[in-house]
């Protein structure tokens, strides 16, 4: 076995425990609303809770006879002007909880609408959308309209938010790339998407895996030591 294989793999194991218990999020490839939610109320929350907000949301949609699991931009902020305000939408769909700890710091919900607006205006109205931006040139610009949104500019979210659409994690930036960097001792230069693609997928065929599975546990490894100040 290659031994980069067999060092992500034991890694893996290491960081994030038994595979029967790793993260692994509700996967909406054709809603881009309701990979919004997931993106940013994931961060510094149980996923449980963010069950219940995503359920709520498609509670909310199926009582007017719709159907989350294919809203886009437009039918997401449709629901807040229905319910009045961002407010009135943490209340009724998501929660009170605020997008950092400062104080004064927007709420996730007002987050929501933000970053709903603000893709729009983009040109992102759907997940097929940002989808096609990730194969172009254009996703670079969408990068810098999300960081814009109050509590998005690390990067966490954005690469969450890709994975939920469904793009490959080798082209999302950042979070696995530097963890594949780290495992293997090597600068994160030296991490292309060759690489990637490569040793996910014999990490997956060797262990038995689900290869989708592991660029999410990453994921969600990462945010949580980021959460905890260890990187």
């Amino acid at each position: 076995m290659d031994v980069r294989v067999d060092a992500l793999g034991s890694a893996l194991r290491s960081d994030l425990g038994d595979h029967a218990l790793w993260f692994r999020p509700r996967r909406y490839p054709n809603s881009l609303a309701l990979s919004i939610i997931d993106a940013i109320f994931s961060t510094g929350a149980r996923y449980a809770t963010v069950e219940n907000i995503l359920d709520r949301y498609i509670a909310y949609r199926d009582g007017q006879g719709g159907d989350a699991t294919g809203d886009g931009a437009p039918e997401l902020l449709a629901t807040f002007a229905e319910v009045g305000s961002s407010g009135a939408w943490a209340h009724d769909i998501g929660n009170r909880r605020p997008t950092s700890t400062t104080p004064g710091a927007p709420l996730k919900a007002e987050a929501v609408i933000d970053a709903a607006t603000r893709l729009l205006a983009a040109g992102i109205a759907t997940s097929e959308d940002l989808r096609t931006a990730a194969d172009s040139d254009a996703l670079h610009v969408v990068w810098s309209v999300w960081r814009e949104v109050p509590g998005q500019r690390s990067g966490f979210t954005w690469a969450y938010l890709q994975l939920l659409v469904g793009i490959s994690a080798l082209q999302v930036d950042g979070v696995v790339a530097a963890y594949l960097a780290r495992v293997l001792d090597v600068s994160v230069d030296d991490v292309d998407a060759g690489l990637v693609s490569e040793l996910i997928a014999e990490v997956a065929r060797s262990n038995e895996w689900d290869e989708r599975d592991i660029p999410m546990a990453i994921w969600r490894a990462e945010q949580r030591a980021r959460s905890s100040g260890s990187r």
